[in-house]
């Protein structure tokens, strides 16, 4: 029998016009599961105009727009909309990432698999963000979020990780967690490394003249844009022809960093040599990766880290943090660097290294280039798919 399963998210690739990681990662994902024989219906949530309404390997694709709603009623509007395509339709499983909780209101029966990535709690946490700091308006919704998420974890019949960091920090933030499996996420690595050989990085990307340092990441400061930029700052003293380039869609300036802000962190004589590029969509990203002399992920904690396996791909020297999701998947001084998080000093002196011995950065770059394909989507898919039916039968079981 066809085996059919429902899927969720706020972004997809090639659908949704803002795509991070986890809308690239199910973008090459589910096309994967579909060509072993999985029917997936797949219900994309966007508050902006959507840029195509099909996606390859779906059967069923249901856009749903949530632009100008108020973030609580969103929330609401989501999870309401998810239970009742989940009733409408017969499913052997609904596989659902823990953000926005769109699986909170499914019946407790559901077969419902909750793929953590990040949370709000958690990414609030890592930002060292408490409630009373975001502005009053926007925390009933917060709070909200919060308690759905929770509500689609108690109630999932088991949970993906998307790493060891993440399951293990899962626990820590719910008790009583339903049975967790492990499995990676995916890169369409074949389609990284093609963009990364043949396309141009974007238009403003600076000229030649000197090493060229990219921050990959929204500039928020669970990704470590402060440490980034502090470290380019001290950088920047002892390479005067240094260039940094932020990649990645800024965050909400009442309580993230502006870019004015970021300048500020930056030696008055080294400004000019920073540039924001903002989100940086399609091949142009790969561009960019491609052109760096070297990619920095200075996140302060890691569900996963997409886009180092993406810059592992593209064969360009790279810069992790350790102590979170990174671990799964770096090793110090082999694929690449790996500084403690939250250590601009630390940071700057690999940034330096990188800088001073490029050709050992390379041969680092190269071995992780060799590495990757276990990242590609078929094997991620088998063993999700494998995953998947160990705890719904492990459900079975227990019921």
């Amino acid at each position: 029998m066809t085996e059919r399963w429902l899927v969720a998210a706020t972004e997809y690739a090639g659908v949704s016009s803002y795509t991070g990681g986890i809308g690239r990662h199910y973008a090459a994902l589910l096309p994967a599961l579909a060509a072993q024989g999985i029917e997936i219906d797949l219900v994309v949530f966007s508050d902006a105009p959507v840029e195509a309404r099909v996606a390859p390997g779906i059967r069923r694709l249901v856009i749903v727009p949530t632009e100008g709603m108020p973030p609580a009623a969103a929330l609401v509007h989501r999870a309401r909309t998810v239970r009742r395509i989940f009733r409408a339709g017969t499913y052997d499983s609904a596989f659902l990432p823990e953000w926005m909780g769109l699986g909170a209101f499914l019946p407790p029966d559901a077969p419902l698999v909750t793929n953590l990535a990040t949370g709000v709690r958690l990414a609030h946490e890592i930002s060292g963000l408490r409630l009373a700091d975001l502005p009053a308006p926007s925390r009933p919704a917060v709070v909200l979020q919060a308690l759905l998420e929770a509500r689609q974890v108690r109630r999932s019949e088991g949970i993906v990780a998307i790493s060891h960091a993440m399951a293990a920090r899962a626990a820590q933030i719910w008790n009583g967690m339903p049975p967790i499996e492990v499995v990676r996420n995916c890169v369409d690595v074949a389609a990284v490394r093609r963009a990364a050989a043949g396309s141009r990085p974007p238009a403003n990307w600076p000229g030649a003249g000197g090493p060229t340092v990219l921050f990959l990441g929204r500039t928020e400061r669970r990704k470590g844009v402060l440490e980034g930029v502090d470290a380019f700052g001290r950088v920047a003293l002892r390479h005067p022809t240094a260039r940094l380039v932020l990649a990645g869609a800024g965050g909400d300036d009442r309580f993230e960093p502006s870019r004015s802000a970021l300048l500020d962190r930056v030696p008055a004589a080294a400004r000019d040599r920073v540039t924001f590029l903002g989100h940086v969509a399609g091949d142009e990203l790969f561009g960019a990766i491609a052109a760096a002399d070297v990619v920095m992920c200075p996140s302060r904690w890691e569900g996963f880290g997409n886009v180092a396996v993406e810059v592992k791909a593209a064969g360009t020297p790279l810069i992790v943090t350790g102590g979170s999701g990174f671990d799964d998947f770096c090793t110090d001084g082999d694929d690449c660097l790996v500084v403690p998080p939250a250590d601009p000093d630390a940071l700057a002196v690999a940034l330096s290294h990188v800088i001073a011995d490029p050709h050992a950065a390379h041969r680092r770059a190269g071995r992780a280039q060799a590495a990757v394909d276990r990242f590609a989507p078929a094997p991620v898919a088998d063993d999700l798919r494998a995953a998947v039916d160990r705890l719904l039968s492990r459900a079975v079981v227990a019921a």
